[in-house]
């Protein structure tokens, strides 16, 4: 006998909070806190909010969002978007890709690079005798490049 699994058609902005006439759904603002139930958001995280929920707007919010304070939990939040977005492609493809590239530009922007590194080509240091450094490229050079990845955190 054969099963098939059929996943619920959910419509992502079933509940939605009103931020600055703009509809936010609830899912989103819970996926940025990390935490269910919520139905708020940081007041300067508001541009960050919207370009996620919106992302064809994302290019003009850009100068708010570069306004906004780095710190660690608004990297925790960038991550857990992209994490969600990945895991809801099949959902609806188009959404979830430029909500992954908003979240993944905004973490660019803000923090200099991804946490979660997509996999491929990497640059790696090669020294040289006379103490200079040349780039190469190589394959899977992830050690080498975790260098301070723990003290981003705590920098910003």
């Amino acid at each position: 006998m054969l099963y098939t699994m059929q996943r619920e058609n959910k419509n992502r902005n079933t509940r939605h909070i009103e931020i600055d006439n703009k509809k936010i759904s609830q899912r989103t603002l819970e996926v940025i806190k990390g935490e269910k139930g919520i139905d708020e958001i940081k007041e300067d995280w508001i541009p960050i909010a919207k370009a996620l929920e919106y992302p064809e707007e994302f290019p003009f919010l850009l100068s708010d969002i570069l306004k906004v304070k780095k710190d660690v939990e608004l990297r925790r939040a960038l991550i857990r978007v992209q994490i969600d977005a990945q895991l809801r492609l099949n959902e609806d493809l188009d959404f979830y890709k430029k909500q992954l590239f908003a979240a993944e530009s905004i973490e660019i922007l803000l923090f200099r690079r991804l946490r979660l590194k997509p996999k491929g080509k990497r640059k790696k240091k090669k020294k040289k005798r006379e103490g200079e450094s040349e780039e190469t490229d190589d394959e899977e050079t992830d050690d080498e490049e975790t260098d301070d990845e723990e003290t981003d955190d705590e920098e910003n």
